[in-house]
């Protein structure tokens, strides 16, 4: 393998044969360079993504975020593996630091609001979400910050999302129904098509295809509203205007109302998904 660039201090991009793998190793940047060939076993860590999309945004991700952050992923993981043995892939780092960078955005700008699955994930998956606490735990203690309790059910549901489970046939069917209407209506609202193999489209289908099953069974909560919604629907309001015709379909056709919770979580995931889009249409990609 060879260098073929570095990200920061301790990440490099690294070519081996025709393919790119990401290495982390604390400090490597100070005695190797580009060009230099290095072994596995040079790296505390050997990252590979499926698509080179998962790759670029990954290198940009460990490139911008704080070494912390990347520090700190690799101890929830293995606390994950070593305790509860649970199977994951790479994708899963790339999801946490995601988590952990906007998080931490989040709690300077005083932005917090209720996860909507308290209640299920904490009943249907004490192992993720044990390990969401101890996330939260180990943020709170690395990063000197106070991480509200809530942030263990969304670091949990990342690992929730990775476990492989079988379904019956009829209710895949009506979850990919679901994702199919909800994605055409965003795709409608901005009038563009997203590409399937990035990051934030592959975040936002993880995230409605629990949705939906929860909007499937009627088993979706109800919490009071949140105090962030009203600051939501003033800064981004074309994607709040779009969870509104959202919430409309599901009304009509399941007969349920989500939470402002839930309005909450979709219109981050499709302000994000919508600023890739708009960004890679400006560069002409």
């Amino acid at each position: 393998m060879k260098i073929k660039k570095f990200l920061n201090n301790n990440v490099v991009l690294l070519k081996k044969g025709s393919n790119e793998i990401i290495g982390f190793s604390t400090g490597i940047s100070f005695n190797k360079k580009v060009g230099d060939d290095v072994e596995e076993q040079d790296f505390e860590k050997i990252f590979v993504l499926d698509t080179h999309a998962m790759l670029e945004h990954f290198s940009y991700q460990l490139g911008k975020c704080d070494p912390k952050y990347v520090a700190i992923v690799a101890k929830i993981v293995a606390y994950a593996k070593q305790n509860y043995r649970l199977a994951v892939s790479d994708y899963i780092y790339l999801t946490l630091l995601d988590h952990i960078d906007f998080t931490v955005h989040r709690i300077k700008q005083q932005m917090t609001f209720h996860s909507p699955l308290q209640w299920d994930i904490r009943r249907f998956y004490p192992d993720e979400y044990a390990i969401g606490v101890y996330a939260v735990q180990l943020m709170e203690q690395e990063l000197t910050i106070d991480v509200p309790t809530e942030e263990a059910i969304s670091i949990a549901l990342h690992f929730v999302n990775v476990q492989s489970q079988k379904k019956d046939m009829a209710v895949t069917n009506q979850i990919a129904k679901f994702i199919e209407d909800v994605l055409t209506i965003v795709k409608y609202e901005y009038k563009q098509n997203f590409d399937e193999n990035s990051f934030h489209y592959s975040r936002f289908v993880t995230h409605l295809h629990y949705f939906a099953q929860n909007v499937i069974n009627h088993t979706l909560p109800s919490y009071e509203a949140s105090t962030l919604y009203a600051q939501i629907e003033k800064m981004y309001p074309q994607a709040f205007h779009c969870v509104e015709k959202i919430k409309v379909y599901i009304k009509n056709t399941y007969d349920i109302n989500i939470s402002e919770n839930e309005e909450i979580y979709l219109s981050l995931h499709i302000q994000k998904l919508t600023e890739q889009g708009e960004r890679e249409k400006n560069n002409g990609l």
